[in-house]
């Protein structure tokens, strides 16, 4: 009976481990299921800040530049040739900034007065929405966006507008660009890494502005329905100026992402929403066969182990066959048993636990313990944690550690281990088996690696955690010039340009240690040794233990974007049509100039010219001559200085020039004399004119005329003046008298210049 009663509760033992397995199978399986879904959604949302990064910069470059038109307008308006100007910086602006494909100013009625395309002016846009809603809110600080429309030009567009108003506060027209869905289109195919997702790009109003690939009608009705998420998305964050993070939904069918575009920096009426959405079939296919793979081989494990504790429970010779087999099996598969007396703290092992750990059998300590001094510190400590959990929880015991075997070799094994108890229900032993499992390893870090570093365009490289390249891909090759078999084992440091500091790198590695990413703006070098600005992103690849096992990094070639950087400076600084500094950038060398001569008790001078008659040159010959004159007018006052000196733009017809570093008044009347000979000379023009000016020139000497700019500047203008009033055609220096009555001009240029130049 007693027997009978005990065989009875080995069969319920038995009956309770294959459910816990069954169970843990099952949680295993569903909680890989919630992974695979959480991955994906964390994916499509990383994706989501790509494009909202990419088109909060864009959105605010565009808002920069209608912001300097509608700043710009007072003096375009106030100049014969500002028209031209504007005109010219429209179609300026348009060749550095591809989002946009139109740049438009109207006036109060809606009539276009300047735009980068001719075929615009004098159009009337008023009924627009983005002339109306302007027009009905009048506030300044409003980035306004439009729904997306037809244009009169048969292009798909959205209209970034601000309102202009005049100096009563009263409607004065819009400032507006129209945003070039190709550009958009490109960036929203980079972040579609499957065939089967979805990005689309949607109006605070509701209205689908571009889809990737072409959306279906059928789809396109479910997402724009209005208890739909997007349009309950939508109505969530309409309210100016609110940006929030992305909004993550789990649907029957779909994943689906959705991110508001609001930069905080932009106050915008209507928002941008970026939507990525994926089908979950394709990205849960390998996870249905895992079940089917796993629940088959779970019902075979029910079936072998009720079937052989039956054939044991009959015939206990069967047992002992069973057991040679299984030896034999394992000797085979190089799995090795080992079993754990917890009572005496001794290992017994297989021949095959021998073999796997590099250890003499023969050589073997009394407790066979010589194995622990393989294992590294941190993997020692998982395994004790481990066994102390499965000796006091009964938990299933499995993990993989590292191994530096006898012979130098370095391997990865796998543990699994059971729990034996007593008749009492005492434990006595760990019988458990281990395999190889370095191989297995190697292959999941080559599936994380390709995953990492392969699926993208941009240009990657891969290294160990020794820092040594394993692979690149052909984007890398394309950027920088080497081959594949030119750079693998090498350390990515052969793409240092050399315009770092050592502090640099310190810096970029003690943020890749801590959080195991990095990324910003380097200067590498391609193979041809030509240097180049590029955006680099450092990603650390760890396995499951947190330890880091490769590097990933991605370049992308900044050379355009710092180039349309630095034209919207000299933009800022220079005089788009002679190419000379413009009155800011001279008033700030100015400032300098007599800064370091008060500092050096130096000497300067400062030289007003103004043309004479140039207005009939523009009356007679047209803008475009006068364009030209001014142009060549420009290239000869350069050709009259040093290249310390500066000769500026201020005005239609006015420059100027600071001349720094000069020992005598007779230098500067040298180069007034030189430059006022030069602009006497005729001019001839590329459009065929042939045409002869004059120029009234006035010259201020530092410190004999002013300590400061203000009074340098005024002096040197009341003398330009004065040449002018007396008759034009003669350069004169500033007399202290000229402030209050003009004195009578010499008609010799040359006799002005020698009367009035004081020593200095």
């Amino acid at each position: 009976m007693k027997r009978f009663s005990r065989q009875w509760r080995v069969w319920l033992l038995l009956a309770l481990l294959l459910v816990a397995v069954g169970v843990w199978v099952g949680v295993s399986l569903s909680r890989e299921r919630a992974h695979i879904g959480t991955q994906e959604l964390d994916r499509l949302s990383a994706q989501t800040k790509v494009v909202e990064d990419n088109l909060s910069r864009q959105l605010t470059a565009i808002n920069l530049s209608l912001l300097s038109i509608e700043q710009a307008l007072p003096r375009w308006q106030g100049r014969p040739a500002g028209r031209a100007e504007g005109l010219q910086t429209l179609r300026n602006m348009e060749a550095v900034m591809p989002s946009v494909r139109t740049f438009l100013v109207t006036d109060a009625q809606g009539t276009v007065t300047l735009s980068n395309r001719e075929e615009l002016l004098e159009r009337n846009f008023y009924p627009r929405d983005y002339v109306q809603v302007p027009l009905k809110v009048l506030d300044p600080t409003l980035l306004y966006v439009s729904p997306p429309y037809k244009s009169v030009l048969n292009n798909y567009v959205i209209n970034l507008s601000r309102v202009r108003l005049d100096d009563k506060g009263q409607f004065a027209g819009v400032v507006s660009a129209a945003i070039d869905p190709v550009d958009f289109e490109i960036l929203l195919n980079s972040v579609r890494y499957s065939d089967d997702m979805q990005a689309m790009l949607v109006h605070g109003d509701g209205k689908i502005f571009l889809s990737a690939p072409l959306l279906d009608p059928a789809m396109a009705q479910d997402l724009l329905a209005p208890n739909a998420p997007l349009s309950q998305h939508l109505r969530g964050h309409l309210a100016p100026g609110q940006a929030s993070g992305p909004e993550v939904l789990n649907l029957n069918q779909r994943l689906t992402v959705m991110r508001t575009i609001a930069p905080s920096a932009l106050a915008m009426d209507k928002p941008l929403v970026v939507v990525l959405t994926r089908e979950r079939q394709p990205l849960f296919a390998p996870w249905q066969r895992d079940v089917l793979t796993q629940a088959g081989a779970y019902l075979l494990l029910v079936l072998i182990s009720l079937f052989g504790w039956s054939v044991f429970q009959r015939q206990r010779t069967q047992k002992i066959m069973a057991a040679k087999r299984l030896k034999l099996a394992t000797e085979a598969s190089g799995v090795g048993i080992w079993e754990f007396d917890l009572i005496t703290k001794n290992y017994q092992w297989d021949d095959t636990m021998f073999a796997l750990f590099g250890l003499d059998p023969k050589a073997a300590s009394p407790r066979n313990d010589d194995w622990i001094k393989l294992l590294v510190p941190q993997d020692l400590q998982r395994m004790r944690e481990a066994t102390r959990a499965t000796i006091q929880h009964d938990q299933p015991f499995g993990m993989t550690f590292q191994i530096n075997r006898p012979d130098g070799q370095v391997r990865f094994m796998h543990n699994r281990a059971a729990l034996y108890l007593d008749d009492y229900g005492v434990p006595r032993r760990l019988i458990g088996a281990t395999e190889d499992v370095t191989q297995r390893m190697h292959q999941d870090a080559e599936l994380r690696v390709a995953a990492a570093a392969f699926e993208s365009h941009e240009s990657m490289l891969v290294t160990n955690a020794q820092v040594e390249i394993l692979r690149v891909n052909q984007a890398f090759t394309a950027l920088f010039g080497f081959a594949a078999s030119e750079v693998l084992g090498r350390n990515p440091r052969l793409l240092k340009s050399g315009r770092h500091e050592a502090d640099f790198y310190v810096v970029m590695w003690a943020e890749l240690v801590q959080h195991h990413s990095w990324q910003g703006e380097v200067w590498n070098v391609r193979k041809d040794g030509v240097e180049f600005p590029c955006w680099l992103c450092i990603t650390a690849v760890c396995d499951d233990a947190g330890v880091v096992t490769h590097y990933v990094a991605t370049h992308t070639d900044i050379t355009l974007r710092k180039a349309a950087e630095d034209e919207v400076k000299r933009l800022a600084f220079f005089d788009p049509l002679t190419n000379l500094p413009n009155r800011r950038l001279f008033s700030d060398r100015l400032h300098q100039a007599v800064t370091k001569a008060k500092r050096e008790l130096g000497h300067m001078a400062l030289i007003y010219i103004d043309l004479d008659k140039f207005k009939p040159v523009n009356d007679q010959h047209g803008h475009a001559a006068g364009d030209q004159l001014l142009q060549a007018v420009a290239y000869r006052l350069k050709a009259c200085v040093r290249e310390s000196d500066t000769v500026a733009r201020v005005g239609g017809d006015e420059f100027v020039v600071l001349l720094t570093r000069i020992s005598q008044a007779q230098d500067a009347l040298q180069v007034a004399q030189k430059m006022h000979a030069a602009l006497r000379t005729p001019f001839h023009l590329p459009t065929g004119q042939s045409l002869q000016i004059s120029s009234s020139v006035g010259v201020a000497l530092y410190p004999d005329h002013g300590l400061d700019e203000a009074t340098l500047s005024q002096h040197a203008d009341v003398a330009m003046y004065s040449a002018k009033a007396a008759g034009r055609d003669q350069y004169l220096v500033y007399e202290p008298g000229l402030d209050h009555a003009p004195e009578a001009a010499q008609t010799d240029p040359r006799a002005a210049g020698a009367t009035s130049s004081p020593s200095i």
